[in-house]
């Protein structure tokens, strides 16, 4: 007696579909059987996300305010470019910078009395997982900041924000400004000086990439250094009073902001120089400033525009009312990976 068991549907069905020609379970006659690649063996490859740049602009300002970024920083950013100008002609110089505050960047360029408008912007480069530390530091001339710790190792060293200001009630023209990172020494290279106190053949020694010289001394002297742990040490830090001289220089208190970026995501290292007002095409593009060094070279001046990549495309100013001073000038980056 013949016994017959029921079929599922599915079965038949994947019978049925097995044996049509093309099927990848159907055998062709001299021919392999072609099986689907298991899941764990494929490659999904998707595209690189773009660097998010986060950008304040603001007009209008006095001594110092704030501009809102039109994207919140994450932890970790570098800055990209900056440009600071003031709209009613050149002035002397007591405080000029570019900090970020969470939302927020905090912007100064101000001479004595700081009522003068000017304009800012600057543009940044997210780089979550990234730590932003914080040095302040007192001194007059160009000088070196230790910082603290032992460099990361396999990163290098990018800035992120900074701020000059000389004693409340002064003023001075400017002869060179520079903040200059030297991760071979995890430290950076700070200036902000007139003719007062320097001699300018000391000082050309150490313009640019020449600060690596270790032979050559700088032309200053650094008095105090505090890293900056908490906005109370940045207050404790911050609230006396800036001494007129350091030395034979005229003084000046320094903020500056960094960051050290795994060398894995860097792309390229590039530089810019010049001894002229020229445009300069960078060589790759600029995501991560790492050092500028501008240079009046006849004189000390009036500043009324200072730059540094402020339109994304490489481009400077450093100049008063006119453009026939000679400057020097060099500048440092990174270019990241997407």
């Amino acid at each position: 007696m013949a016994i017959f068991r029921p079929l599922c549907m599915a079965s038949l069905l994947g019978a049925v579909i097995a044996s049509l020609p093309g099927s990848p379970g159907a055998q062709t006659p001299g021919k392999p059987v072609l099986r689907p690649q298991a899941a764990s063996q494929l490659r999904v490859t998707l595209p690189a996300r773009p660097l998010a740049r986060p950008a304040a602009a603001v007009d209008g300002l006095r001594d110092n305010g704030v501009g809102a970024l039109d994207t919140p920083l994450p932890e970790g950013w570098a800055l990209s470019g900056f440009a600071l100008s003031f709209n009613n002609g050149d002035h002397k110089l007591r405080r000029i910078g570019v900090m970020p505050e969470g939302r927020f960047v905090r912007f100064a360029l101000a001479d004595q009395n700081g009522d003068d408008p000017f304009s800012a912007r600057a543009q940044f480069v997210s780089i979550p997982g990234i730590r932003v530390q914080q040095v302040v530091a007192e001194g007059g001339g160009k000088f070196e900041i230790p910082l603290p710790g032992e460099a990361p190792a396999d990163s290098t060293l990018v800035l992120s924000g900074f701020e000059f200001r000389r004693a409340d009630g002064t003023d001075a023209n400017l002869r060179n400004i520079a903040v200059w990172a030297v991760p071979e020494r995890n430290s950076i290279v700070v200036s902000l000086t007139d003719d007062q106190g320097m001699d300018f053949r000391g000082l050309e020694a150490t313009l640019g990439a020449a600060v690596l010289n270790a032979v050559a001394p700088l032309p200053g002297i650094m008095e105090t250094v505090i890293p900056i742990a908490s906005a109370e040490v940045l207050q404790r830090a911050s609230s006396h009073s800036i001494r007129r001289m350091a030395g034979r220089y005229r003084g000046y208190r320094v903020m500056v902001q960094y960051a050290w970026v795994p060398n894995a995501r860097i792309q390229r290292e590039g530089a810019m120089a010049g001894g002229s007002r020229r445009p300069v095409t960078p060589p790759s593009r600029i995501d991560a400033l790492q050092g500028f060094d501008f240079t009046f070279n006849n004189s000390d001046h009036h500043l009324l525009s200072f730059a540094v990549n402020g339109d994304g495309n490489g481009g400077f100013r450093f100049q008063d009312n006119n453009t026939d001073d000679p400057i020097q000038w060099s500048v440092t980056y990174l270019t990241l990976r997407p």
